[in-house]
């Protein structure tokens, strides 16, 4: 069984558990991912990426509200490292976003209390703003115009 069908099907039992099951348990995991070397915060980041469009929306959507809930408990560094692995990941792959369902996935960051989802762009924007121009360039060039909007992505 491949890295990624391995992710989807975690992806899959987290998503699908109960808020009250999945918010301790997915923090737990991302607490993990901190503590992992660069190289495999990237396979983890490329093997969810690559899952996720395999996902029924439903179970996939929970899961992502819940991770972005959670980010914004974590201290600046650790929302930069996070982000700072998807962009490594997007800029080395830019085709990978293309196969994810961006409006659904900004449905979800828009549902988010406005005080998170400033806090998340924030971060976003800070560490883009730190990035080098060739490595930005490939990672705004793959970001479709709808969430470089909602992202203040220029």
């Amino acid at each position: 069984m491949s890295d990624s069908n391995i992710s989807g099907n975690i992806l899959k039992i987290l998503g699908g558990l109960p808020e009250f099951l999945r918010r301790p348990m997915l923090k737990n995991r991302l607490m993990e991912f901190f503590s992992l070397s660069e190289q495999d915060r990237k396979e983890t980041v490329t093997n969810a990426l690559t899952a996720a469009p395999t996902i029924e929306f439903d179970v996939l959507a929970s899961l992502v509200k819940t991770w972005m809930q959670l980010l914004c408990e974590f201290e600046e560094d650790k929302r930069k490292a996070m982000f700072g692995t998807y962009v490594d990941v997007i800029a080395a792959s830019p085709e990978i976003l293309s196969k994810l369902n961006i409006d659904g996935l900004l449905s979800i960051f828009r549902s988010l209390p406005n005080d998170k989802g400033e806090l998340l762009v924030g971060s976003f924007n800070t560490l883009m703003n730190d990035l080098p121009a060739d490595k930005r360039a490939r990672v705004v060039g793959a970001i479709p115009e709808n969430a470089k909007q909602v992202l203040r992505i220029t």
